[in-house]
C-alpha cells in the first residue's frame, strides 16, 4: 500500500536554470507517494534530477505522513503556500498512483567557509509534480 512520504533534500545547482545565478543550490521538501521510504527517495531524486538539479543528500529522516492530515500539515508547515500546494482531495487521490510535488525551494550561496542558507522568494524556484 502506498503512503505519503516527506523527503528533505539538499540540491546543487546542476544544469537547472531556474535558480538565481547567485545561488549554489537549494534545500527543498519533496513529497512522494510510494510503497516505502526508499522508493519515495528514489522517486523524488529522479524528478529533481530530471529538472537539472544535482542531488547532494537527504536531510534528516524520511517521514511517513498521514494523508488524512495533509491540510493540517500544510497549515502548520507552509501556511503562506496553502494555495500553491495540492489540496487534501488531490493527496488522497494521489495515493493510487505515483505522485511527487515540492514545497518551497530555499536557496543557499557558497561562502568562503562553505554554504549558508539564503531565503529566496520560493515562488521563483518552486515547482510541483
Amino acid at each position: 500500500m502506498r503512503g505519503l512520504f516527506l523527503v528533505n533534500v539538499k540540491l546543487g545547482r546542476g544544469s537547472n536554470g531556474t535558480l538565481p545565478s547567485t545561488l549554489a543550490g537549494a534545500y527543498v521538501s519533496a513529497y512522494a507517494t510510494a510503497a516505502d521510504p526508499e522508493s519515495a527517495v528514489r522517486l523524488a531524486v529522479t524528478r529533481l534530477t530530471a529538472k537539472g538539479f544535482e542531488f547532494l543528500a537527504t536531510q534528516g529522516p524520511i517521514s511517513r505522513l498521514d494523508p488524512r492530515e495533509w491540510s493540517r500539515h500544510v497549515a502548520q508547515s507552509w501556511p503562506e503556500f496553502i494555495d500553491e500546494l495540492p489540496k487534501q482531495d488531490d493527496i488522497e487521490a494521489g495515493l493510487e498512483r505515483e505522485m511527487v510535488f515540492f514545497g518551497p525551494f530555499v536557496g543557499y550561496e557558497r561562502t568562503p567557509e562553505g554554504s549558508s542558507p539564503r531565503h529566496e522568494s520560493p515562488g521563483a524556484c518552486a515547482s510541483r509534480r
